[in-house]
């Protein structure tokens, strides 16, 4: 985003650090307005692990029996949004809820951890699901459809992607997005 910005900013060829730590701080610091910002005990959530830049919670609208999220504090408003940057962000986020998970007693292989993609998100904040499958019904497990990408792409059509997928997109400066990737 921020490079598009740049490139379409007519008169000027570049941008000047104060303006551009100025436009990541407008982005990347917490926002009045959003709900994840504000996840806490304080504020109704049901916090269940938390440290200086993650907090952990049960989802408001459980799709399996053990539905949790994993948000960074600092804002970040979706997975389209992530770069090759980032990826140790989403490895952290990963062994957290794989921590969080077998403090459940939740076998490996009934675990699911991933991201929805915009336009298909209910907060616009980065968010990223862990849940213990089997999901609660057919329907709940239509809303996160993993499909395996096709000649030598990672990520078919989907509007979810798992945390490993995003990983490996990640890695490759790919920009995760519903369509094949």
């Amino acid at each position: 985003m921020f490079l598009r910005l740049c490139c379409c900013n007519r008169g000027r060829s570049t941008i000047d650090k104060l303006e551009q730590q100025s436009f990541l701080e407008a982005h990347l610091s917490p926002r009045s307005g959003c709900i994840f910002c504000g996840a806490s005990k304080e504020n109704g959530f049901n916090i269940v692990w938390e440290n200086d830049h993650y907090a952990v919670f049960t989802d408001i609208n459980p799709s399996c029996q053990h539905h949790l999220q994993i948000v960074p504090k600092k804002h970040i408003e979706s997975v389209k949004n992530l770069s090759v940057t980032d990826v140790g962000m989403v490895q952290e986020m990963i062994e957290i809820g794989h921590e969080v998970l077998d403090r459940l007693d939740v076998p490996p292989h009934l675990r699911r951890l991933g991201f929805h993609i915009p336009p298909y998100i209910s907060v616009p904040h980065l968010h990223m699901h862990v849940q213990a499958l089997p999901y609660s019904s057919p329907l709940r497990r239509l809303k996160y459809p993993v499909v395996r990408g096709r000649r030598g792409q990672e990520k078919g059509f989907s509007w979810f992607v798992e945390a490993d997928q995003a990983v490996r997109l990640l890695e490759k400066g790919v920009q995760v997005r519903i369509l094949p990737c």
